[in-house]
């Protein structure tokens, strides 16, 4: 019996972190590059011990057009590398822009990084008018002329990394994408790949596997607690 409480119970967190992943989901589905977390499972590890483990969908979301040459949408493989205070992190969220001090940043004013380094702008601008362009393979030049190359590069054990929208690093690089596998379209953003139906239908699924776990838990823990009277007189 009580082993039958200890597994209601284990079904109850994995039903509370399965609401939360999908609340979370649901409230990024409008934000460029999300990529959509998956819900818990128990696994079984080789030791015979099992954990309560998540994963998080690759896959890759649909593409739209912006027309601003510094919207980049990543198809295929790779991530954009952002510097923060806190180290490296990694993105498909591509919507930059350029700093008052010529840097290439995101929208939180942290610095896109290039192969070689920081991407400063500054001295090739020519004024407001000024021809970005940005190839498939990541070759940055303004006004035809050859500024930086995107760090586009690969990372592994996605659900170890996940930081709110983005991706840590436990090192300072990862393993750069290879040209062959990805592309980069610019003048276009890529959509976060979760699909609001999908996540619904796993809202319903769960609530009831909660509702018969919370139910199971209150049945069991009465029985218990009949069985102790008993044990009384």
């Amino acid at each position: 019996m009580i082993k039958g409480i200890y597994q209601s119970a284990r079904s109850l967190q994995a039903a509370n972190k399965n609401m939360e992943k999908i609340s979370g989901n649901l409230a990024n589905l409008n934000t460029v590059g999300f990529k959509r977390e998956g819900l818990f499972s128990e696994i079984l590890k080789s030791e015979g011990k099992s954990e309560i483990r998540s994963s998080v969908d690759t896959s890759q979301g649909q593409i739209y057009e912006t027309l601003n040459p510094l919207d980049l949408a990543l198809v295929g493989e790779g991530m954009f590398t952002i510097q923060t205070a806190n180290g490296y992190e990694f993105t498909r969220k591509g919507n930059f822009k350029i700093a008052d001090d010529g840097f290439l940043v995101n929208e939180q004013g942290n610095k896109v990084m290039g192969k070689a380094g920081e991407i400063n702008l500054i001295e090739y601008m020519n004024g407001e008018e000024n021809d970005i362009k940005i190839t498939h393979n990541g070759e940055l030049s303004i006004n035809e002329t050859h500024v930086a190359d995107l760090l586009i590069v690969k990372i592994d054990d996605y659900e170890k990394r996940k930081t709110g929208l983005n991706f840590n690093s436990t090192q300072d690089i990862q393993d750069l994408a290879q040209e062959s596998e990805f592309e980069i379209k610019q003048g276009y953003l890529e959509e976060s790949n979760v699909n609001p139906m999908i996540e619904l239908e796993n809202m319903i699924n769960i609530s009831k596997e909660y509702e018969t776990a919370y139910k199971m838990v209150n049945y069991l823990d009465s029985s218990l607690e009949k069985a102790n009277d008993l044990g009384r007189i």
